[in-house]
């Protein structure tokens, strides 16, 4: 009998590759200052080995090779091979040369180990079984070693005024993770799975991304397009109403009389 295997990418509802680089970029200018200070609670992270799980555009991945320093090591892992093969060529031409970049379904096994720390974002949100993936970053920390997350719970998303294509995005937004077996509200329940998972000093904060101009109020736009097609082949909606929607979300964030707030966003860690 044949028994059907979940792969990272298949519930992954955004577009990947190159296209997806932009929109990728953007989100982490936003999110540099907090992801940061985030990173800042760990300290001293010089000499150490560093994983960036499900790496994205690969700006977090090169923020850890720079806080590993020339005897330590970056690692980043993402099963979308376009987008290694970008954060590769952006290395080279970069020059740094302790970050590795490899094609890895992040539930199958990593091709690394006895790290001072793991580091995911924005990837819990698309596992209908996110234990798989804490399992595997806690065989890959050493003893005493962080687990750091930062994950969305899409409750709590805003504009103002209000705009009906902004809450028509957010809505096929949950229901295409849903319909995947997803969980679009997991931040708030990431204490609870990590102590399930078996780490220890287990803490939390929380940040929200608010503005009313410049790169905050892009990300809904482009995701929108991002997850068209996956709207499309679930049946949640159709190219007309897609069309539609994007025209007044990229209307609606040009605007400056507009405000955006994203998702809340948990962050949350634990050690072994």
């Amino acid at each position: 009998m044949n028994v059907a295997t979940t792969h990272a990418l298949d519930t992954y509802i955004i577009r990947g590759g190159e296209a997806d680089r932009a929109r990728l970029a953007i989100v982490s200018r936003v999110l540099f200052p907090t992801t940061r200070s985030l990173l800042d609670r760990f300290e001293p992270l010089q000499d150490g080995l560093l994983i960036d799980a499900g790496f994205g555009g690969g700006d977090v991945t090169f923020e850890l090779a720079a806080r590993a320093g020339p005897a330590g090591r970056a690692i980043g892992l993402d099963a979308d091979t376009v987008k290694v093969e970008l954060a590769r060529q952006s290395a080279a031409d970069r020059g740094i040369d302790n970050v590795e970049f490899h094609p890895v379904d992040l539930l199958d096994a990593w091709p690394a180990g006895d790290a001072a720390l793991v580091y995911i974002r924005f990837v819990l949100i698309y596992m209908p079984d996110p234990q798989q993936l804490l399992a595997r970053a806690r065989q890959a920390l050493r003893p005493g070693g962080v687990l750091v997350i930062e994950e969305i719970d899409y409750d709590g998303e805003f504009c103002d005024p209000p705009c009906p294509a902004f809450d028509r995005y957010s809505e096929l937004f949950v229901q295409a993770i849903q319909r995947r077996g997803a969980d679009p509200f997991i931040g708030r329940k990431l204490v609870r799975l990590l102590r399930d998972a078996g780490f220890a000093s287990v803490n939390s904060a929380l940040v929200q991304p608010y503005g009313s101009s410049g790169d905050v109020k892009q990300v809904q736009f482009l995701t929108f397009l991002g997850i068209r097609d996956a709207l499309i082949q679930s049946g949640l909606a159709d190219a007309a109403e897609i069309a539609a929607i994007a025209r007044e979300l990229q209307v609606f964030a040009q605007s400056p009389q507009t405000t955006v707030g994203w998702p809340r966003i948990f962050q949350v860690w634990g050690r072994v």
